[in-house]
């Protein structure tokens, strides 16, 4: 049985290894995203054929810039990404970037005023993460804060599920995140704690003009530790037909009410 064609492209060759601090993403969005926004931190372009025309400024720019790029077979680019849902292209580059609170709390407070933080408290499926970051950048998040150790990675999966938001919306790890969610409150944020069964109903309840919300794990919910720092506790009324509500779910409500106050 012959070969299939190996892939072929301005610098042809075996495919690079990426490095531990290299991810090769994916998807047609996500990749556009990171060509618009970080593209010195691009190494290497794989695209199938039928994404070569749409693609036509990321292949020039690679040619200036003398970065490689490749035409590849759908199953080769399923085996370079190890996804199905690669979407005809993938980009070799690095890793996205994690922030640390003293990064961007000057990036908060040089935007605009009202703008809600998350903090995600044991929330740790990869889908999700991705999920609620597309909902944070069509909503304007300031930000997406987690435990050291507790946020999932912002994998390849990850980032095609936010579908280009994982290039607009900082992610922050928080060393310290007691201390850290204090800090936040001294600069005017106030810690909004959601619960599936008690608090007042989100659409009445008096939200902060800063808001900080705080989403927990499906299932175990929010942390007492976190628990202790709530300033309000608010729950999604409905018909309590089922336990609770997908995290990613209940943060598009939340973050859509949130954009509603602040346009009205």
């Amino acid at each position: 049985m012959p070969r299939a064609p190996g892939p072929r492209g301005a610098a042809g060759g075996r495919p690079r290894h990426r490095t531990k601090t290299e991810d090769m993403f994916h998807g047609v969005r996500a990749c556009a995203a990171l060509f618009a926004h970080r593209p010195a931190e691009i190494v290497r372009v794989y695209l199938e054929e039928r994404r070569r025309r749409q693609f036509a400024s990321l292949l020039e720019w690679c040619g200036r810039e003398r970065k490689g790029f490749q035409i590849v077979a759908a199953d080769n680019l399923a085996r370079l990404t190890g996804a199905t849902h690669h979407e005809g292209i993938a980009i070799l580059a690095r890793q996205v970037r994690r922030w640390t609170l003293a990064e961007l709390l000057p990036e908060i407070e040089a935007g605009a005023v009202g703008r809600p933080v998350l903090y995600l408290d044991g929330v740790q499926n990869p889908h999700n993460l991705g999920s609620i970051l597309r909902t944070a950048a069509h909503f304007g998040t300031a930000g997406v804060l987690g435990a050291t150790g507790m946020l999932p990675p912002l994998s390849p999966a990850a980032v095609r599920v936010a579908e280009g938001a994982a290039e607009v919306v900082p992610v922050c790890d928080l060393a310290d995140p007691a201390a850290d969610l204090d800090r936040l409150r001294k600069a005017g944020y106030r810690v909004v704690v959601t619960s599936s069964r008690r608090g007042e109903p989100l659409f009445t309840a008096r939200l902060p003009e800063r808001p900080l919300i705080v989403l927990g794990a499906e299932g175990e919910g929010v942390s007492e530790a976190v628990d202790r720092r709530a300033d309000l506790r608010v729950r999604i009324p409905g018909t309590d037909a089922v336990e609770s509500l997908n995290v990613s779910v209940a943060c598009g409500i939340l973050l859509g009410e949130v954009w509603r106050r602040r346009q009205g």
